[in-house]
């Protein structure tokens, strides 16, 4: 079975998401930190742990190792083209986001809103970066009974894209970005980065 196309529509949203994410800084700073004030939750709120543990489960302490456990079972099922394509997607696209984010050094939210414990800069949302393309490089790659992943793949990142707000520790803005950005680049490199098409599909 041949691999799955993406949809024709992912290069474009990607690149509009992340204009919009953007455009939303740059130009409309105070609807941007509106947004944010509706999208934040509370210490005490219902939605805060299920927030939590979203945001836990689309950073890079999981999604990293669990990218590299799929780059080890493709290898091991003889598969090394792919496995090559999905770790140097994912780990290209994570460094990338890290340069930007040192590149525009936009300060986080104050830290009063803020529900968790981060460091490091804002735009854009690593975690929404790297939950994209992470999921997205995978459905890439395999199938269950013959359905394509995609649609959960986006789901997922656009979740965790708002725990992130929800916790007060990204700008929508930052969101925004991050998923348009995660997108954009496993478009790029399912479609033009490598020109041979992946051989097959994975059914799970």
């Amino acid at each position: 079975m041949r691999s799955p196309e993406p949809p024709i529509w992912l290069p474009a949203a990607g690149l509009i998401l992340l204009l919009a994410g953007g455009g939303l800084w740059w130009f409309g700073p105070s609807f941007d930190h509106r947004l944010f004030d509706l999208a934040k939750l509370g210490a005490g709120d219902r939605f805060a742990a299920p927030a939590l543990l979203l945001s836990t489960i689309g950073g890079l302490a999981w999604l990293g190792p669990l990218a590299f456990a799929f780059v080890l079972w493709l290898i091991w099922r003889k598969r090394p083209a792919e496995a090559l394509w999905l770790l140097l997607t994912v780990a290209s696209g994570r460094l990338l986001v890290e340069a930007l984010k040192l590149g525009f050094d936009r300060p986080r939210p104050p830290m009063a809103d803020r529900l968790t414990i981060v460091t490091s800069l804002s735009f854009p949302s690593s975690h929404s970066a790297g939950s994209m393309l992470t999921a997205l490089a995978l459905a890439m790659i395999f199938t269950v009974r013959g359905h394509t992943l995609f649609v959960p793949a986006i789901a997922f990142a656009c979740a965790v894209g708002w725990s992130r707000m929800a916790l007060g520790v990204h700008w929508p803005a930052d969101v925004l970005a991050g998923l348009g950005f995660g997108m954009l680049w496993v478009a790029m490199a399912r479609r033009w980065l490598f020109k041979a098409r992946l051989p097959s599909s994975e059914p799970v």
